[in-house]
């Protein structure tokens, strides 16, 4: 059984890099990208969460006064 292990450890280690391209598997590397990622992404929804309740406010007072305008007209 040890040459059996020995042999697919070989194999494993001469081919690495094509098994995690074909297979699609992520390396150390890619998970730690991919945790800066998402760190910065999360550092960015707080503002936007932000902007989406003040557009929010602000449209709704645009449109209180576009009624108005157009009742005035009327």
């Amino acid at each position: 059984m040890k040459l059996i292990d020995d042999y697919v450890d070989e194999y494993i280690d001469r081919n690495m890099e094509y098994l995690i391209d074909e297979w699609g598997l992520a390396t150390q590397r890619d998970t730690i990208d991919f945790r800066k990622r998402i760190q910065r992404l999360e550092q960015e929804v707080h503002p936007l969460g932000e902007f989406e309740t003040q557009a929010s406010e602000r449209l709704s007072r645009l449109e209180a006064r576009l009624k108005k305008l157009k009742e005035e007209r009327l």
